[in-house]
């Protein structure tokens, strides 16, 4: 941790913002690991004006505030309205006067305070939005979570500097999905579910594939059979092979090819899926179901990566790609 950010994590209470009357946590609130490391990346220095998407509690508003100094600038903007005013309150009572909190869409940043030197988010978007594009300044950098496939749940942390729009890190991490306006159902993601079901008083069922996203009523069928039939064995993965490592690599190679699932509060994991069955890896399980095609597929992938060194998420690299809405990010090895 460097100096600056060790002196405004010593400076701002964690405890006054995130704790609620009753002794709870807010939920909205990020763990301080992620916190540190997110500020570490965005360098934010004196003088800075930064934009932060997705207030929360207002400790990281704070921590912000404090890097940026009385010269500096913080604007952040959260969808749900009901906190707007609860972290307004705390930064006020903790003597933080640079920092103004609004309500709105997260998409559409707050050009109110453009041009950003920084710009940090806590929750995914599916592209680098192009508004955020809009209200940077040269030499600025975006540090947010992102998509980087057309999958559900399939995520990454980038720090993109605007120079070229060419990504300086990437390390495996994500936030809830950013929507326009507040959601209560967390477990189900917002984009690329193919098939879902939500039970009461459960956890989602989903599953995303682009594979089946052309074949009417595959991954409904497949769901199904996840659901009703699913066989757990134990990992193909052995003692010293991490399952992050086999993602980041999956994620640069064959994005196209991958699936993504949510067996309710059984699991979550990534596969392969085809019309006749699944293969999902999770920390600790293979879960199967149908025809073998599948679990042989995840199987070449897990030698192919083997045979190619196990490369982690320090062997790629993020890719900006301009499109309609912005930036989209995607992974490569090297």
């Amino acid at each position: 941790m460097t100096a600056a950010v060790a002196d405004a994590v010593a400076a701002v209470d964690y405890d006054h913002f995130v704790i609620e009357p009753d002794g709870s946590t807010l939920p909205q609130s990020s763990s301080v690991t992620s916190i540190q490391q997110m500020l570490e990346d965005l360098d934010v220095r004196p003088g800075h004006r930064v934009l932060e998407i997705g207030t929360g509690s207002g400790y990281t508003t704070a921590l912000r505030a404090n890097l940026a100094g009385s010269d500096g600038l913080v604007r952040s903007v959260e969808v749900f309205a009901d906190l707007v005013p609860r972290a307004q309150v705390r930064l006020e009572a903790a003597g933080v006067t640079t920092a103004t909190v609004t309500n709105g869409d997260g998409y559409a940043g707050d050009p109110a305070g453009a041009p950003y030197d920084r710009l940090v988010a806590w929750a995914t978007p599916h592209v680098i939005p192009s508004a955020w594009i809009d209200q940077i300044g040269e030499d600025a950098v975006i540090v947010a979570p992102v998509k980087v496939a057309r999958l559900a749940r399939a995520h990454a942390i980038v720090a993109i500097t605007v120079t070229g729009g060419l990504p300086t890190a990437v390390r495996r991490g994500g936030y809830i999905e950013m929507h326009p306006e507040p959601v209560t159902l967390f477990g189900l993601p917002l984009r690329y579910v193919d098939a879902s079901h939500v039970p009461e008083g459960a956890e989602p069922w989903w599953l995303s594939s682009a594979v089946l996203r052309g074949v009417p009523g595959a991954a409904d069928l497949l769901l199904d059979r996840l659901r009703s039939a699913p066989h757990t064995s134990a990992t193909p993965l052995v003692t010293g092979e991490d399952l992050d490592d086999l993602t980041a690599w999956l994620y640069a190679t064959v994005p196209a090819e991958l699936a993504t699932a949510g067996l309710s509060d059984r699991f979550a994991g990534i596969g392969a899926a085809t019309e006749g069955g699944a293969a999902f890896l999770t920390d600790d399980e293979l879960i199967t179901t149908g025809s073998p095609d599948a679990a042989r597929v995840l199987s070449l992938w897990i030698e192919e990566w083997r045979n190619e060194g196990s490369p982690s998420w320090s062997d790629v690299t993020a890719v900006v790609v301009p499109s309609a809405e912005g930036w989209e990010v995607r992974l490569t090895l090297g």
